[in-house]
């Protein structure tokens, strides 16, 4: 059988499913609701962007809509890009005129016509500075009606953010906090064949059949994003069709082999198994760390985990109640496999895939300098990133 690859290139075709619907439906509703303004997150590969895209060309021919990614944009540069999206190529002279000219613009729209909608994404990486053009853009009225709605997309839950009082011109005009959900191993079948059709191919199920879309669909998590990626570079790859179960490697299972985890329990319970995909991860009470332990005997940032190669040091982070590995106080030690990490009434236990660490010495005396260069390196990596290590289960949050 022949699958003509340049037909199955892109997948551009939209093919919608439950959760994705649900989000259309709800980013509707800032159409109707007087206050205007929908939060949506999801993890990469989930959809955000075509979703937005898709609401664009349901509503473009009727409304003025603006897309504009806000990730790591100084205030002028946000403004700037918001104002060319509706039309406007100015060169204005600060960022108070192109406020008023966005101010002008959206209350004109909003009387004559239809407020218009400003979808912003990657919320959660915008500077202060530029969140605060936001909240002016959100405070502007034409009589009783706000001038501009608002769709604010993040890779992650941003009630943090919104939630925060200098926040209150965007956080009280809120409609709703959506966060996309993947799709059902059905789904992803009808998902899957929808957009072979859509490349020109007749019968599906003679490229890709049932057990292979199980397969993609759980290799992927069900998001439409990493499922279009895996079954496209499967079909490519393909020497023969329909396609086996038995010739897919599972690239999760293949990188899991070499990548250590922890496993936090509480009181006997497990609360978390954390594979350390990053060369450092920040242990702490706060959120933003990256295993976060709700304990009132654990610092904010109590310490620290530093892989290297297949071995994983430990180092404290001068805690107030110390960190204890067999019941043994320490400073720093390479961990090994089955050791036991106490954390207040916290424990954490160290597990290699291979069941072994590559170095089996302690090592006592690690250099302050570079200690507090891999602190600093681990804040700093937490503030500019989503989380990445991959939580394998959570069945309680902490």
């Amino acid at each position: 059988m022949q699958v003509d690859g340049a037909g199955l290139r892109e997948f551009r075709t939209f093919v919608r499913y439950q959760a994705q619907q649900e989000a259309l439906n709800f980013l509707g509703e800032i159409l109707t609701d007087e206050r205007g303004v929908a939060l949506l997150h999801g993890p990469p590969a989930s959809g955000k962007s075509v979703i937005a895209n898709q609401f664009v060309q349901q509503n473009q021919a009727r409304l003025a809509i603006a897309v504009v990614d806000g990730s790591r944009l100084h205030t002028d540069e946000l403004l700037s890009r918001i104002l060319e999206q509706f039309g406007y190529n100015l060169a204005l002279d600060s960022t108070d005129e192109m406020i008023n000219m966005l101010h002008v613009f959206a209350v004109q729209q909003t009387r004559t016509h239809e407020p218009p909608v400003l979808i912003l994404e990657n919320i959660n990486d915008m500077y202060p500075s530029a969140l605060g053009a936001l909240c002016k853009l959100a405070s502007a009225t034409a009589g009783s009606r706000y001038a501009m709605r608002l769709v604010l997309v993040s890779n992650r839950d941003m009630s943090r953010i919104i939630d925060a009082p200098s926040m209150a011109s965007v956080s009280r005009r809120v409609i709703g906090n959506l966060q996309l959900g993947p799709m059902m191993s059905k789904e992803a079948m009808r998902y899957l064949y929808a957009k072979l059709r859509s490349g020109g191919v007749d019968r599906p199920d003679d490229v890709m059949p049932v057990d292979v879309c199980e397969k993609i669909h759980s290799m992927a998590g069900g998001w439409p994003g990493d499922m279009d990626a895996m079954a496209l570079s499967i079909i490519q790859q393909a020497k023969s069709f329909p396609i086996r179960l038995q010739d897919i490697l599972d690239p999760n299972e293949a990188a899991a082999d070499d990548i250590p985890m922890v496993i936090v329990t509480h009181m006997g319970k497990t609360l978390q198994e954390i594979r350390l995909t990053e060369k450092r991860a920040l242990i702490g009470r706060s959120d933003l760390s990256d295993v976060v332990i709700k304990d009132q005997f654990v610092s904010n940032q109590h310490a620290l985990l530093i892989r290297d190669q297949n071995a994983v040091v430990l180092v404290d982070l001068k805690s107030r109640n110390g960190t204890f590995v067999n019941s043994r106080r320490v400073q720093s030690k390479v961990l090994l496999h089955d050791d036991i990490i106490s954390l207040g009434d916290h424990r954490m236990k160290m597990v290699y895939a291979t069941g072994h660490s590559s170095i089996v010495i302690d090592d006592p005396e690690l250099a302050d300098t570079a200690k507090m260069k891999n602190i600093a390196d681990a804040r700093r990596a937490r503030e500019q990133r989503i989380p990445t290590l991959v939580p394998i289960i959570n069945k309680k949050k902490l």
